[in-house]
């Protein structure tokens, strides 16, 4: 009984870190891209500003997953919501390319300061208290995570058409107070802050060497590498293109593609019963691939929309596959920020890579279009992670 309580706890905690961080972090999605066109900011421009985000999570990715480890994750994830919040108030005191690329490295700092430590601090205290890895946890964490983007990314639409700055606002005020969130939550449960044994820290090199050895430690890799890269495109321009190239509401676009992300999670939830990962990772893939290729093909506004949404969708499942994954693949080790942070390093370096080939296409093309071939392209180097997953259920 006092098993089920202390799990449940940890998933009200969960669940709670995330809908408040999300909440205000998000009332920028889908307005960055606005904000800096409204700003002067032209559409190939956007791309190399929004590359600084990828630089930033670069930067901030080993350091954050060492700092965790070493004074605390509830400390990081502190410092996680004060620098994105200061990312945000560069952005209301200065309007120009060189302030706006500076925001955004801080923004990726930020998020990278954020990356895999709640999974790390929960995943630790379900070791700490005996209780088994759960998908159904992490899966409901994803539709919390899209739930809430969408609650506040309507709440930024919505300030957005009052003034361009309302929404940056909100955001900067929100993870402002967010570390005041954290410490009555933390004191509510009776939990306290977690990290690594020291006994655990002596080889930290040692063990992210390790990792390279592991066949769970590629699979993970593999998720997110084909993931990011290939769904940068949507995630920049879909406001530029289905809102100012084809005319539809931003808020009904948003909040459209929010549900199918949503609907995707609970598919994703379903389908982890029914079939095993190999099966799901498959149809993710061929479904992903082929709703990118149709997209630079089909010309009708409303058949684009559907499409749009499809991908969504497939977004969503997957978002909830890889972070079931990462909850099951670092349970038992040691330094798991550590772990994490080294499979978002890797795989930032590869996103800022795409992001630079991305803008170069762009302008050699002159066509958006041409960018869903190229995350098609993108989005297949996932394919290699099923001899690793075949294998793993052998």
């Amino acid at each position: 009984m006092k098993t089920r309580s202390v799990s449940f706890k940890i998933a009200i905690l969960f669940l709670a870190f995330t809908a408040v961080f999300t909440l205000f972090r998000s009332s920028m999605s889908g307005i960055f891209s606005l904000f800096y066109a409204k700003n002067g900011i032209s559409d190939a421009s956007i791309s190399s500003i929004k590359s600084f985000q990828s630089i930033g999570i670069l930067l901030g990715l080993l350091p954050a997953g060492y700092l965790a480890d070493k004074i605390g994750r509830l400390k990081v994830l502190t410092l996680s919501s004060i620098v994105i919040a200061s990312s945000f108030l560069i952005l209301i005191l200065f309007r120009n390319f060189l302030f706006f690329s500076m925001a955004e490295l801080l923004y990726g700092i930020g998020l990278a300061l954020n990356s895999g430590t709640l999974i790390a601090y929960i995943t630790d205290l379900q070791e700490h208290n005996h209780i088994s890895p759960n998908s159904q946890l992490m899966g409901m964490q994803v539709i919390i995570l899209n739930l809430t983007t969408l609650i506040g990314g309507n709440i930024g639409t919505w300030l957005f058409a009052i003034k361009d700055t309302a929404p940056i606002w909100f955001a900067l005020i929100g993870l402002g107070l967010y570390p005041v969130f954290i410490f009555i939550v933390i004191k509510v449960l009776s939990f306290s802050d977690n990290k690594a044994t020291n006994k655990r820290q002596t080889n930290s090199i040692k063990n992210i060497v390790s990792f390279f050895k592991k066949r769970n430690f590629w699979i993970l890799l593999l998720l997110n590498v084909g993931y990011d890269c290939g769904t940068q495109f949507v995630l920049i321009y879909w406001s530029i293109i289905y809102v100012e190239r084809l005319g539809f509401n931003l808020s009904i676009v948003y909040t459209l593609f929010m549900f199918t992300l949503i609907l995707g999670s609970i598919v994703f939830n379903k389908l982890s019963v029914l079939a095993n990962t190999r099966s799901i990772t498959i149809l993710n893939i061929v479904c992903m691939i082929l709703a990118f290729i149709l997209s630079g093909i089909i010309e009708n506004k409303y058949l684009l929309l559907i499409l749009f949404l499809l991908i969504e969708l497939l977004m969503g499942m997957m978002s909830g596959q890889i972070s079931a994954t990462s909850n099951e693949e670092i349970y038992g080790e040691s330094n798991k920020s550590t772990m994490l942070s080294t499979v978002s390093f890797i795989a930032e370096i590869l996103v800022s890579f795409s992001l630079f080939i991305s803008n170069a296409i762009m302008k050699m093309a002159g066509n958006l279009k041409v960018m869903f071939f190229v995350s098609a392209a993108y989005f297949s180097i996932t394919l290699l992670i099923i001899p690793l997953i075949k294998q793993r259920e052998q």
